[in-house]
């Protein structure tokens, strides 16, 4: 699940830093007309399974979801569109971004949010694997 669910969870909070204007408890965000106001919960269901995927929201409303809409509790094909990202360019994710969500995306954002998730994917990779035994049996 750790490919379809990392770069979910990883991109709201990180689209809501890029939305306000500064990082999550910065003094440079008080008074700032709008500030974080908690999380909300989102079941999604997809090719994956259920998952549930935290929402930040901010006080303003103003702040929304752009990969998965609201109201939006169908997701599949995600396997294929991550697949389809691998080995481009920041700038080409976001020109792909664009062309799938009709969304624009900064290259910043992107860098940030696929930075975090690589992080995720290393932690992935080098976990301790469960011991397998092999068995194989020759008939003749």
């Amino acid at each position: 699940m750790i490919t379809q669910r990392a770069p979910l969870d990883e991109s709201a909070p990180r689209r809501a830093n890029n939305h306000l204007g500064y990082e999550k408890n910065v003094s440079s965000g008080n008074n700032s007309g709008n500030s974080r106001n908690g999380k909300s919960v989102k079941k999604l269901k997809g090719d994956f399974g259920t998952i549930d995927l935290e929402v930040p929201r901010d006080r303003n409303g103003s702040f929304g979801p752009q990969i998965i809409q609201k109201g939006q509790i169908r997701f599949t094909g995600f396997d294929d569109k991550i697949i389809s990202m691998y080995s481009l360019t920041t700038r080409e994710i976001s020109q792909h971004l664009k062309e799938i969500y009709q969304v624009e995306v900064s290259v910043d954002l992107i860098s940030e949010v696929t930075d975090s998730v690589m992080e995720t994917v290393i932690e992935w990779q080098s976990r301790p694997l469960d011991k397998v035994i092999r068995f194989s049996s020759w008939t003749r």
